[in-house]
């Protein structure tokens, strides 16, 4: 997750608490020492519990495309490489649901399996990333809103867009490339990466990103135990 960093026009500095709560990482602020949950961006302990950080879109794929979509990236540089491999490769294909295992046992889904999630103030909802793979353009509707939610199966990039665009709402399917779709009512060729429309008539317009991000199964009912569940 990304979160911004104001909160009551105060901008907040975070580290590493060392604590969890259901596996996920704990932070705190520097300004105050309120604890905030990483996965929820909530303060639960302190001056500022109850405050909940803005989320941000983000977007999880390859290092190779994303400099192919956004070849300016700037990337921190600590001085430090990893071997070839991921270091958690054993973690992903293991059974096991971190150090004190799962708190809500959801069994609609296997607890590793990996989702694209959204919530806001209202709702929470998951799009499990086996229908995704099999419907990378997936047309569906969150808290009443229309969405799309793509993969690219190329780069793993995934992404969850209003499919509202001057009040009429749009049918998304796949395109030949895995990274473009496109809408049926007008014909325009959508980039499923940053969701701007490259050809046709919307060229030029970007669909509205909303503030989705892949999680394990077993975390996401963990914090979100009454999440609604795309099920095909």
């Amino acid at each position: 997750m990304v979160y911004a960093r104001e909160i009551e026009g105060q901008e907040l500095t975070f580290g590493v608490s060392g604590k969890l709560i259901m596996n996920a990482l704990v932070m705190y602020d520097h300004q105050t020492e309120t604890l905030w949950s990483q996965f929820i961006g909530e303060g639960v302990n302190g001056p500022l519990t109850g405050s909940a950080l803005e989320i941000l879109p983000v977007q999880l794929t390859t290092w190779g495309e994303w400099t192919r979509q956004h070849p300016e990236t700037l990337a921190l540089d600590k001085g430090f490489r990893w071997s070839s491999g991921d270091p958690y490769g054993g973690y992903y294909r293991s059974g096991s649901t971190g150090v004190i295992g799962e708190s809500n046992k959801d069994g609609r889904l296997t607890s590793k399996e990996l989702v694209l999630g959204v919530v806001n103030e209202r709702t929470q909802k998951a799009f499990p990333f086996r229908y995704l793979e099999e419907t990378p353009v997936l047309n569906d509707s969150f808290d009443g809103q229309p969405v799309v939610a793509t993969l690219d199966t190329s780069s793993v990039a995934t992404g969850l867009f209003g499919r509202t665009v001057d009040g009429r709402v749009l049918t998304f399917e796949q395109m030949e490339d895995t990274l473009f779709m496109r809408d049926l009512e007008t014909g325009t060729i959508w980039n499923k990466f940053s969701g701007q429309a490259e050809q046709g008539e919307f060229q030029g317009r970007r669909l509205e990103r909303l503030p989705a991000f892949a999680a394990f199964w077993f975390s996401w009912s963990d914090f979100h135990p009454d999440t609604e569940l795309y099920e095909g």
